[in-house]
C-alpha cells in the first residue's frame, strides 16, 4: 500500500510585504517540488468574524505531500 508523508507550513500575510519575499517563496516551492513535495491545499486562516463579514486573513496554511520512501 502506498504511504505518504506531509509538510504543513503557515505563511504570515505580513511576509508578503517584505522585499524579495515572493522570490524566496518561489525558490522554496521550487526546491520542495524538486524533492518530491506536491502542494495539495492552501487555505487562508482568518480572524475577526465570518469570512464575508469583516474577517481578516492573517496567515495561509499550506499542505504538501510526497510518497514516503519504504525502508
Amino acid at each position: 500500500m502506498k504511504k505518504f508523508e506531509y509538510k504543513i507550513i503557515t505563511i504570515s500575510v505580513s511576509h508578503f510585504r517584505k522585499k524579495n519575499f515572493q522570490t524566496e517563496l518561489n525558490d522554496k516551492f521550487e526546491k520542495w517540488g524538486n524533492e518530491g513535495w506536491e502542494l495539495i491545499k492552501m487555505e487562508p486562516i482568518t480572524s475577526g468574524g465570518m469570512i464575508f463579514q469583516g474577517a481578516t486573513t492573517e496567515e495561509f496554511l499550506a499542505v504538501f505531500k510526497r510518497d514516503k520512501e519504504e525502508i
